[in-house]
């Protein structure tokens, strides 16, 4: 028989169903074929994904290793840029020293006599002629000694006149900072050039400064004056020879007001640039008007370069938050003077925060500071020694030494103030007979507690060692634990 038209399409159907698929496999003939089928598929995901994780993970490798490897190139390409600064300060000074022993085979101080009369032409009174022949006598000097000594490291004050009224510049001085600077240039090093109380030109500046780079140790400048329409050029001469300085060891800027920013900033990156100052005073040369002493503070403290001394006292300092976070922040610095600023009482407690994040700072000066109250100064004194428990004894500051809190003595190690102030805080307590009162409160009076008994013990005798003389014996203590603390609750332990 003949086959229906239904069964005929059924059939074909079935057909279709059976038929290759595009790639050559059969087409699944029911919902189980389909599940391993859609399995198979899920499976060459898994795969897939598997090795597209794997490259993620290589790449991410190689990226990191790249950017090691760039980060340090980058540190090797700084090391040289440096190695060569230094290099061609040293051959500029050389050629320095060359050109100046050319035309000195037999050397004489030539700078021409200045008469008295030429004071007096000039405006100035007798006086002010005296004294100006005081100077020159003092640079001659100070130029033949430098001349004719062997001594390696000189201090030289022929520009100190901070005894004298103020030195105004005149051309006829040049020739005389010219037998100067040559005689520092031939000089196997002076250890410090003071200058103080002189207005200086450019062309004054463009003699001494250059003669100083790879001479000069210290350089200590105060209460000098440069002309306004020149100031821009004074400075730029300045931190020029500064950042080339690689002798430079000490920078004091102490009364000369810094008239902008700009002339701030381009001070203070000289020195940051210049890898081996160590020490720096910027004392009185703040106008927090216009030049703002905090952030200049702040940038030397976060510039990474490890600094011995910042001294910024009498800056106009206040409202120190930015000097705060950078003191949290640990930089590597061992003292901070800024005693004598208008810090106040928020001032201290921002000081107080950082301490206790820093342990790198050995000195901290800040005395003299007009708006602190005695709160505020015990709020630093809490960062240095805070009876409340033993936990917040041992998370003080055992490091710094600050000048309104003795209690880090800088005789003896951090470990050393630590214990010392623990055994305090437990000797304070045994006064009261009331050890075994905080410790209940702060260790807690839960079985487990015991167990800290005998350490506890240990400690009073380990902390003994650094005690002072005036603090009752380790066996005092003791004896008082051991007869009211937790006495019964160890022997039914035990």
């Amino acid at each position: 028989m003949e086959p229906s038209r239904h069964s005929r399409g059924d059939e074909g159907r079935k057909r279709k169903l059976e038929a290759p698929n595009s790639e050559g496999s059969p087409v699944a003939l029911d919902d189980m074929d389909m599940k391993a089928l859609l399995d198979q598929h899920s499976e060459q995901m898994r795969r897939m994904q598997s090795q597209i994780d794997g490259l993620v993970a290589i790449n991410s490798t190689l990226h990191a290793r790249l950017d090691g490897y760039n980060e340090s190139q980058a540190q090797e390409v700084n090391e040289l840029r440096e190695k060569c600064g230094v290099l061609e300060a040293r051959c500029g000074s050389l050629e320095r020293s060359i050109q100046v022993l050319r035309k000195d085979v037999n050397w004489t101080y030539s700078a021409p006599d200045i008469p008295r009369s030429h004071w007096i032409e000039q405006g100035r009174d007798e006086e002010y002629a005296a004294r100006m022949e005081e100077c020159l006598r003092r640079i001659k000097e100070d130029v033949e000694y430098i001349r004719n000594e062997e001594e390696d490291y000189y201090c030289c004050g022929c520009l100190d006149y901070s005894d004298q009224m103020a030195v105004v510049h005149d051309d006829a001085l040049l020739p005389h900072f010219k037998e100067l600077a040559d005689a520092i240039q031939l000089s196997n090093g002076i250890q410090e050039i003071d200058i103080n109380n002189i207005e200086l030109h450019p062309s004054a500046l463009e003699i001494l400064f250059p003669a100083m780079e790879g001479k000069v140790t210290v350089i200590d400048m105060r209460y000098v004056r440069f002309p306004d329409q020149d100031v821009v050029e004074c400075y730029e001469i300045i931190a020029t020879s500064i950042r080339r300085n690689h002798a430079l060891e000490i920078l004091a800027w102490i009364g000369n007001q810094i008239p902008s920013e700009g002339q701030a900033d381009l001070l203070i990156k000289s020195i940051i640039d210049n890898r081996t100052i160590k020490r720096i005073r910027l004392e009185n040369c703040f106008n927090q008007g216009c030049v703002n002493g905090c952030r200049v503070l702040a940038a030397l403290m976060t510039c990474g370069r490890p600094f011995g001394r910042l001294a910024f006292c009498d800056s106009g300092l206040s409202g120190i938050d930015d000097v705060a976070a950078a003191l949290a922040t640990n930089p590597q610095l061992e003292a901070l003077e800024i005693e004598d600023n208008e810090l106040n009482d928020r001032d201290a407690e921002l000081i107080a925060q950082a301490l206790k994040q820093n342990t790198n700072l050995q000195v901290l000066y800040l005395v003299g500071s007009s708006n602190m109250t005695p709160a505020g100064f015990e709020n630093i004194r809490t960062a240095i020694y805070d009876p409340s428990s033993l936990n917040a004894m041992e998370s003080c500051n055992h490091t710094c030494s600050v000048d309104c809190e003795k209690q880090n003595d800088l005789r003896l190690t951090p470990r050393q103030r630590r214990n010392q102030k623990l055994y305090q805080l437990l000797s304070t307590r045994h006064f009261g007979g009331s050890n075994a009162r905080h410790l209940n409160a702060e260790l807690g009076e839960e079985k487990f507690t015991i167990k800290l008994v005998p350490k506890v013990i240990h400690c009073i005798k380990r902390y003994s060692s650094d005690r002072t003389a005036d603090l009752p014996m380790p066996l005092s203590i003791t004896y008082e634990l051991i007869k009211s603390w937790m006495m019964p609750e160890l022997f039914e332990h035990q």
